[in-house]
Order: structure tokens, then C-alpha cells, then sequence
């Protein structure tokens, strides 16, 4: 009888146990691959509303795969305290500046996980004014984008490729040098985005990427509670396995790090020296990667993952202007 009891428990506690599995991998991966998306905020309207007043003259636009994005280009007038700010700097350093107005090239803005094209209207401005347009995508699963998942590159990579041949074929003029930016998430596609050969990349910025995907997805278990986060790695295969069954890919299959290896163009790293959800190391570990001498790591002591940029301000801001300067 005391046998039969106990074997009863044990399937019990495996049933139990499997449950459990089964509810994590459906919310961990509902978490990572479907995030709440965000309404605009009260400052991206405040922007929005009063473009000429930040130096960039700004229109909303739809690709044929349905990727809204938001083209901005410098304003009419050279005004706005982040321009003219990012220029003064500039020219404190002796970089060459156009006049207000001439581009030199393009950027691509890429955002990070929960973000939308909006977060970088702060970014396009000083980008604007040192003479980049700037191209800024809503990712898949963020802002309006009509696809439910983001896949961290694993789709996003042919996609923006897709909205950049169909954005040139009716802007012509846009052909000059394409660079790409991206935060977080939107780093580490940047960087699978330019190892990719099927497009000339002239240079790429990062902030705050990971190496491997399955390294955010560790860092968020251990904030689980006690009982659960003890189940690990169990609670992140099946986070995994529940990943695939949405998206058709598992977290080891995105890897900046195997595409900084391939990278051919200049480089730009930058990351957070207390960065406590994808650790500084990453940062070194992707730099380590890159096979070429055109690279820049840049460490921001005392910023956190999602306060690199505003840490560094209008410095970090040239360094990323001089970054693309140069690289052309």
C-alpha cells in the first residue's frame, strides 16, 4: 500500500513538474517573442508636434511587408538644444561639419526589447545634425508592426533589408553610405544585419547587445521566484522549447557574437560598465570577435542597461557621429 502511495506521488509531483514547465515555456516565451506594446508617449507627441523646433523635418511611411517607419531628415533651420549641442561638440573636436542641411548618408535606428521607432526621435536629431538622415523601423512584436513575434534577427534581418531596397527605389537620392544604429535588441540585429553580405553596410553602432540570446533569457529566470528560479535550466530550455513552437527558432540559433566574427566594416561598441542584464563582458567578448582593426569600445562608467545614452550624453552622441563621419 505505502508503495503504491508513493508511486502515485511521484507521478503526481512529474505531472505537476510538467505543468509547470508547460506554464513557464508558455509565458516566458509569450514575455520574450510578445512583449505589451506601448502607446506613444506624452514626449514622443510633444516631439512629434513641434518637429521644427528640434532641428528635423519628420513623415510616417508603410513598407510593402508592413514595417511602419519613420523618415527623419534635417529641418530647414538649424535649431533645437540636442543639434545644436551635438555640433558644437563636433567642432570642438575639428570634425569637418557640412553645412545645416547636406547629408552624407544614412542611418538605420533599430530599437530595443518593449521600444518603438518613436524612442529614437531624441537620437534622429542629433543624427540629423550632423548630417545623416535616419531611417527608424518598428520592429516585429513592438509599436505597430503587424507581426505578433520578435525573433531578435532571426526574420527582422531579410526584413529590414526588404524595407531598404524598397525605400531606395523611391528615394533615389537616399543611395548615398547606409550605416546601422540599434539598442539592446536592436544592436544585436544590427550586428547579424551587417555580417549579412547580401547588403554594403559603410559601419555599425551597438549599444547594449548581447552575445547569444540565450544569455537575456538566463539573466530573466533568476528574477523568477525562489521556488521556480531553483528549476533552472529547466525553466530556460522550456522557455526555449516554447520560443519554437511560436517562432519556429530556439535562443541559441541568434548569436551576435559568431556574427561579429563575419563583420567586414567598422564597428562601434558601447555598453554599460553596471549593466546588470547583459553584463559588460559581452561588450569585450563581442569587440574580441570582430576581426579587424576598425573598431571602437567604448565602456559608460556608472550607466545601467537602459541609461547608456543619457549617461553619456552629448560625448557618447559625438562619438557616435564622429564614428560614422569617419567611417565614410
Amino acid at each position: 500500500m505505502t508503495k503504491r502511495l508513493l508511486r502515485k506521488l511521484c507521478i503526481t509531483l512529474v505531472v505537476l513538474a510538467l505543468v509547470a514547465l508547460g506554464i513557464i515555456a508558455h509565458i516566458g516565451s509569450k514575455a520574450t517573442l510578445s512583449p505589451p506594446r506601448r502607446s506613444m508617449e506624452k514626449w514622443h507627441r510633444e516631439i512629434l508636434a513641434d518637429t521644427p523646433s528640434h532641428g528635423i523635418a519628420v513623415s510616417h511611411h508603410t513598407s510593402n511587408n508592413g514595417t511602419p517607419y519613420m523618415l527623419c531628415e534635417p529641418g530647414s533651420v538649424e535649431t533645437g538644444k540636442k543639434s545644436l549641442a551635438l555640433r558644437n561638440a563636433l567642432r570642438q573636436r575639428k570634425v569637418k561639419l557640412e553645412p545645416w542641411g547636406n547629408m552624407r548618408g544614412t542611418i538605420l535606428l533599430l530599437h530595443g526589447h518593449k521600444g518603438c521607432k518613436e524612442d529614437h526621435l531624441p537620437i534622429a536629431e542629433r543624427f540629423c545634425a550632423a548630417g545623416f538622415r535616419c531611417v527608424c523601423l518598428d520592429l516585429p512584436g513592438h509599436g505597430q508592426h503587424p507581426a505578433p513575434y520578435a525573433t531578435f534577427g532571426y526574420t527582422e534581418v531579410a526584413l529590414i533589408q526588404e524595407v531598404w531596397r524598397e525605400y531606395l527605389i523611391t528615394n533615389p537620392r537616399a543611395e548615398a553610405p547606409l550605416f546601422l544604429f540599434g539598442v539592446s535588441q536592436g544592436g544585436a540585429i544590427a550586428l547579424q544585419a551587417a555580417a549579412n553580405p547580401a547588403w554594403s553596410i559603410r559601419g555599425v553602432a551597438s549599444v547594449c547587445a548581447f552575445t547569444s540570446l540565450t544569455q537575456p533569457i538566463d539573466t530573466s529566470a533568476d528574477h523568477l521566484p525562489l521556488v521556480i528560479r531553483d528549476l533552472k535550466p529547466l525553466t530556460t530550455r522550456a522557455c526555449a522549447l516554447g520560443i519554437y513552437c511560436r517562432a519556429g527558432f530556439f535562443p541559441q540559433q541568434i548569436s551576435p557574437l559568431q556574427a561579429a566574427s563575419h563583420l567586414q566594416c567598422p564597428v562601434f561598441l558601447c555598453h554599460g560598465s553596471k549593466d546588470g542584464f547583459i553584463p559588460v563582458q559581452s561588450a569585450r567578448d563581442l569587440y574580441q570577435a570582430v576581426p579587424h582593426d576598425q573598431k571602437t569600445l567604448r565602456i559608460i562608467e556608472d550607466a545601467s542597461h537602459h541609461n547608456v545614452l543619457s549617461t553619456g550624453s552629448t560625448e557618447l552622441y559625438a562619438d557616435f557621429c564622429e564614428f560614422f563621419i569617419n567611417s565614410l
